[in-house]
Formats: C-alpha cells, sequence, structure tokens
C-alpha cells in the first residue's frame, strides 16, 4: 500500500482511487478449519474478506479464491489439497 503507487488520495474531497486496475489476483488461503461461505464457521472467515478489501482499494476487482480447509484434520488434509490442486490447474488454462 503506496499513495501515488497503488492508491491516491484527494485531499479536496477526502477520497481514495486505487490505481492497480486492469490486474487479477489470486488467493489460496489453506485453514485449520473449514471457514469457507455456508459452513457452521463461514462467518469467521475474515481472512478472505480482508485481503479482498485491500485488494479492492489498490483496484483489483478480479479476484480469486481457492480454500483449502481442515489442514489440521488428517483425514480430510490431502483430499483437500488434492481438490484445490484440481482448481489451481483448472484456472491455470484461462489465467
Amino acid at each position: 500500500m503506496r499513495v501515488d503507487r497503488t492508491f491516491g488520495f484527494d485531499s479536496k474531497n477526502h477520497s481514495f482511487t486505487g490505481l492497480v486496475t486492469g490486474k487479477s489476483a489470486l488467493v489460496i488461503t489453506p485453514s485449520a478449519g473449514n471457514f469457507v461461505s455456508n459452513t457452521p464457521l463461514g462467518h469467521l472467515n475474515f481472512c478472505e474478506t480482508y485481503v479482498r478489501s485491500v485488494l479492492g482499494f489498490i483496484g483489483i476487482q478480479d479476484v480469486t479464491t481457492v480454500a483449502v480447509p481442515n489442514q489440521f484434520i488428517p483425514d480430510e488434509r490431502q483430499q483437500q489439497i488434492e481438490s484445490a490442486q484440481a482448481k489451481l490447474m483448472e484456472l491455470a488454462v484461462g489465467w
């Protein structure tokens, strides 16, 4: 976050403008639990909302998120990693 590099500030209107436009972002979020939307812990997903807010502030609106939940659950860890890898491979084709 750098003024006049990633965002601008208009001192007359006290407003900010994102300067990083025309870009896309990929956010990979591994987590101990399952904080994906519409799950019991989904309301605790502060990471994704924070990163989307910061990126949006500097002008990046096209944000893709790939969650890798349940990394502390041995029976699910590898399955979640493989699922995320498959999503990432699909995304790589069109990125």
